[in-house]
C-alpha cells in the first residue's frame, strides 16, 4: 500500500509463473469467448466469437399471437466475472428495432431478466435493459446504465419480425478505473497447490472488481430497472466497495478481512482510505458509525430504513470501523491521516464505552444488526470479544498521538471484561454460547473470534475448532447464527481460529472443501469469490430470503483464504507500522513449496520455501528480501530444528514460544537460510 499515490498499476511488482492465474485483463476491452445458449430462430451463433456475422430472427407470429414468454436470444459467455457497459455493432441487414440486454453472475440466472440487484423488495424488478438499433449501427449502453458484474448477457430481440445482425460486442471495464494496467499487481503468491492459486488470485480480482469510481455506485430508491450513478464516496476518486454488482457500496464489517485481503492482493491504499473516509464522514453526532456507507444509508427505502435509528443500528459494525482505522494505519503508517480522523475515533470509542455495563463486566450490544446473521442485541459473545479486540488495539494509539491516560483507561476496562467472558463458556459443550439470553446457540463468529483473538489460548482454541469442525458439511462450514448457510465471510473467521489453534491442515482443508467447491461449481462465476451459499450446495441465502439470485458472485468479505495464504502459509507480514520490521514464519502444513511477496510503504517483500525429504529428515529452505532500511526475523516452523545456515554461512539461532528464530535480518538484500 502507498498512501501518497493513487498511480498503482503500472508495472507488475513480480513476474513469473504465477502470472497464469491473474484473471485481470490485459485490455479494458473485453469480448466473449463462447455461447452459452440460444433460444428462437439465431443462425451462425459461434461467428460472433470470430466478429462475423450471427443473426437472430424473432419468433414468427401465429394466428396473430407471439409468446411472451420467449425470444430468439443469444448468450455469451465473457468465460469469467466482467463489468461495464456493453457495445453491439449491427450489421446491414438488420432492421429498425427494439433490442434488450439481460445480465446474469450465475449460469442458474441466465434468462430474460437480469439477476436481482436494485433491491430485496419483492416488487422490484432489475428486469432487462431495452434499446433501439437499425442496420449498420454502433450502441453503447450509457454509464448510468452499465451493469457492474456478470458472466453471461442474454441479447434478444422484442420488435415482430425483426431481424438483428450482429457483427461485435464488447464489455468495457470500468473498475479500477485508477489503474493504467489492470495486470500490474504489486503483490503475487504461488505454490504447488493448483487450486490455492486459482483462490488467491480469484480474491484478488474480486478486490479489483469492486474497487469503482467514486459516482457509479447503485442507486437504492428505484421501483424497477438499475442505475449506476449514485455516490458512494465521500472522499477522492476510487473506493473499495462490497461488491461489483451490488451493493457497490462501502460495508465497515466486511473490511474485518478486506483491509488485509486487499493489502496482500491489490495493495490498493487509496481506495481504501477514501472507503474509511467515506464512513468517517457519516459518522452520527453520538459518534455511532454507520452499517452501510451512502447510498444506501441515505436512500434506502427498506423496512430497516424506517427506523430512527438508521443507519445507527449496528455495534459490531461500528467497532470494526474503529478497529479497521488502527489496521490502515498499521499497514501504511500514515500519521496524518490518523491524527485527522483521532476526534472522530475518540467520539466512537467513547460511545462504545458507555456501552459497557458495570455490574454484568461485559459490553451491551444496543443495535440488532450485524454481518445479516440473527440479532445480536444484549450480552452478545462477538460484540464482547470486538469490544476487548478494539481496546487492546486501539490503546497504543492513544500513547503514540499523545493520551497515555486514555491508553491505560481502555487497557483497564479491557482487563475488566476479559475474565468475565468466561460467562458466556459451556465447558460441557466445548464452545461459547452466543448470548447470555441464547444459551443454546454455539455460533461460529463468536467462537472464531474468541480464537483469533487470542480470548481463548492455545488449548481452548485447539477445542473450540475441533467442536467447529464437526458442523463441517460437504460444501463448508454450516453457520447456526443465519439458519444454516455456508458464510465464507464468517469461515474466514474460523480459518484463523484453525491457525491460532495451531492446524494448519485443518485450515487447508477447508479451504480446499468450502471455497474449492464454490470456485469449481459450474454455476459460479468460476473467477470470484462468492457471498454465500446454501448448506445443501444450492445458490441461497437465508438473509435474502425469496430473492436466490441477489446473491453476490463477486463479495471481498469472503477472501479470507487469502489472509491464510499470505500471511500464515507464506508466513510474511509486517510487524511494526509501515513494515519498518517484519516476520518471515512459514507454516507449510502439506505443501511442499510457496512463495509470494507484496509491496508496502518502504518497498517491496518477498519470500519463499521450500520443503524437501533428504536421507530420512526433512530440509527446509528458505529466503526472504525486503526494503533497504527494515529488519525482521524468520522462524523456523514446527518440528524442524534451528537454522543450520544463513547465507551459506553458520548462524546463531534464538529460542522462544517454541520456536527457533533468526534474528536481526537486515533488508535491502536476498536471504537464504536452511534449517535441519
Amino acid at each position: 500500500m502507498r498512501p501518497s499515490s493513487s498511480t498503482e498499476g503500472i508495472l507488475p511488482a513480480f513476474q513469473g509463473p504465477w502470472d497464469q492465474y491473474n484473471l485481470s485483463p490485459a485490455s479494458r476491452t473485453q469480448y466473449p469467448v463462447r455461447i452459452f445458449r440460444v433460444t428462437g430462430l439465431v443462425e451462425n451463433a459461434s461467428n460472433l466469437l470470430d466478429f462475423n456475422s450471427t443473426v437472430i430472427r424473432a419468433i414468427p407470429t401465429t394466428n396473430g399471437f407471439v409468446p411472451g414468454d420467449l425470444y430468439s436470444s443469444i448468450t455469451l459467455d465473457f468465460g469469467k466475472e466482467v463489468c461495464g457497459p456493453v457495445t453491439i455493432r449491427s450489421g446491414p441487414t438488420s432492421t429498425e428495432q427494439t433490442v434488450a440486454f439481460a445480465y446474469a453472475e450465475s449460469s442458474e440466472w441466465v434468462g430474460f431478466n437480469s439477476d436481482d440487484a436494485s433491491s430485496l423488495r419483492p416488487s422490484v424488478s432489475d428486469g432487462h435493459f431495452e434499446f433501439q438499433i437499425g442496420p449498420n449501427e454502433t450502441y453503447m449502453v450509457p454509464m448510468e446504465k452499465q451493469r457492474g458484474g456478470y458472466r453471461y448477457l442474454t441479447i434478444f430481440t422484442k420488435t415482430t419480425d425483426a431481424i438483428l445482425e450482429i457483427k461485435e460486442v464488447s464489455a468495457h471495464f470500468t473498475s479500477m478505473p485508477h489503474w493504467e494496467n489492470l495486470r500490474a499487481y504489486p503483490s503475487y503468491f504461488y505454490c504447488n497447490d493448483e487450486l490455492l492459486n486459482r483462490l488467491w488470485y480469484a480474491s484478488a480480482y474480486t478486490n479489483q472488481l469492486s474497487t469503482l469510481a467514486k459516482d457509479q455506485s447503485r442507486r437504492c430508491e428505484l421501483d424497477s430497472g438499475w442505475l449506476t450513478n449514485a455516490v458512494c464516496c465521500t472522499s477522492g476518486e476510487t473506493v473499495i466497495t462490497d461488491a461489483p454488482r451490488r451493493d457497490r457500496t462501502v460495508w465497515a464489517g466486511d473490511f474485518a478481512v478486506v483491509i488485509w485481503s486487499q493489502f496482500a492482493t491489490i495493495g490498493d491504499s487509496v481506495s481504501m482510505k477514501n472507503a474509511l473516509d467515506t464512513l468517517f464522514d457519516v459518522q452520527s453526532e453520538k459518534g455511532q458509525f454507520p452499517w452501510c456507507g451512502p447510498p444506501i444509508c441515505h436512500d434506502s427505502r427498506s423496512d430497516l430504513a424506517k427506523s430512527a435509528e438508521w443507519p445507527y443500528m449496528s455495534d459490531s459494525y461500528h467497532l470494526w470501523t474503529i478497529l479497521v482505522s488502527r489496521h490502515f494505519y498499521h499497514l501504511t503508517s500514515d500519521i496524518d491521516w490518523l491524527k485527522s480522523k483521532w476526534d472522530k475515533i475518540i467520539l466512537g470509542m467513547e460511545l462504545a464505552v458507555s456501552r459497557f455495563r458495570a455490574e454484568e463486566g461485559l459490553y451491551y450490544c444496543e443495535g440488532i444488526l450485524d454481518w445479516g446473521r440473527t440479532s445480536v442485541e444484549g450480552f452478545n459473545l462477538s460484540g464482547n470479544i470486538l469490544f476487548h479486540e478494539t481496546l487492546v488495539n486501539m490503546a497504543p494509539l492513544a500513547t503514540l498521538l499523545g493520551h497515555p491516560g486514555t491508553a491505560r483507561d481502555w487497557l483497564a476496562l479491557a482487563e475488566t471484561l476479559k475474565p468475565n467472558l468466561e460467562k458466556f463458556w459451556d465447558a460441557a459443550a466445548g464452545l461459547y454460547i452466543d448470548n447470555l439470553k441464547a444459551p443454546d446457540l454455539y455460533p461460529q463468529d463468536g467462537n472464531s473470534l474468541a480464537c483469533w483473538f487470542g480470548i481463548a489460548d492455545l488449548e481452548r482454541a485447539s477445542i473450540i475448532t475441533t467442536n467447529l469442525k464437526k458442523r463441517w458439511g460437504p460444501y463448508g462450514p454450516i453457520n447456526p447464527e443465519c439458519s444454516g448457510p455456508v458464510s465464507p465471510f464468517i469461515s474466514g473467521f474460523e480459518l484463523q481460529a484453525l491457525v491460532r489453534a495451531d492446524k494448519m491442515n485443518d485450515a487447508l482443508q477447508m479451504i480446499r472443501t468450502a471455497w474449492g467447491w464454490m470456485i469449481n461449481n459450474p454455476a459460479s462465476t468460476g473467477s470470484t469469490i462468492l457471498e454465500a451459499w446454501g448448506g445443501d450446495g444450492q445458490l441461497t441465502y437465508p438473509f435474502y430470503k425469496d430473492k436466490p439470485s441477489y446473491i453476490s458472485h463477486c463479495h471481498p468479505f469472503s477472501t479470507g483464504p487469502v489472509l491464510v495464504m499470505t500471511f500464515e502459509l507464506l508466513g510474511l507480514n509486517l510487524t511494526e507500522a509501515g513494515g519498518i520490521s517484519w516476520e518471515f514464519t512459514p507454516t507449510p502444513g502439506d505443501l511442499e513449496h510457496c512463495e509470494g511477496g507484496f509491496t508496502g510503504v518502504c518497498g517491496k517483500y518477498s519470500a519463499g520455501w521450500k520443503k524437501e525429504r533428504k536421507n530420512g529428515s526433512i530440509v527446509f529452505t528458505g529466503w526472504v528480501q525486503a526494503p533497504q532500511g527494515t529488519t525482521g526475523r524468520v522462524r523456523a516452523p514446527r518440528g524442524v530444528g534451528q537454522a543450520a545456515s544463513a547465507n551459506g554461512q553458520k548462524t546463531r539461532c534464538s529460542f522462544s514460544d517454541g520456536y527457533w528464530w533468526v534474528d536481526g535480518v537486515k533488508g535491502g538484500e536476498r536471504h537464504e537460510f536452511m534449517f535441519l
